[in-house]
Formats: C-alpha cells, sequence, structure tokens
C-alpha cells in the first residue's frame, strides 16, 4: 500500500503518507501504511492538523466535481 497513516518514530503525531511523502511535507517513509484508519470529518487526537485538513480538502474537491 502507497498511501494511508502512519506514526513516525520522532514523530508527536500520525500522518497520512503518499508515495512516501507526508502530505503536510515535514515526513517521508517508506515502509508498509496503515490503510485501516478511516479519516472522518472530526480531527482525532493524534493526527497530524494540516495532513488532515489536506486530506479533507481533497475528499471535498473531489465530490464537488
Amino acid at each position: 500500500m502507497n498511501e494511508g497513516w502512519h506514526w513516525p518514530v520522532a514523530s508527536r503525531k500520525a500522518h497520512y503518507f503518499r508515495k512516501g511523502r507526508s502530505l503536510c511535507n515535514r515526513w517521508m517513509y517508506c515502509g508498509t501504511l496503515v490503510g485501516s484508519q478511516e479519516t472522518g470529518p472530526e480531527l482525532g487526537p493524534d493526527d497530524c492538523r494540516e495532513c488532515h485538513r489536506r486530506l479533507m480538502k481533497e475528499k471535498a474537491d473531489r465530490n464537488a466535481k
């Protein structure tokens, strides 16, 4: 899986990765990603705020088309 949530070792939050790069552009990761975590409209307490915001914006843009 090349897209999903992961918690980097040195990070305080979980980040959403796509093609090895987090959506907030602060982290890189080449391992296996967790595809089981769903992303809802509410920000989780352990989720990166910027990754969540960008993912929700992408979903809204796709639904608007």
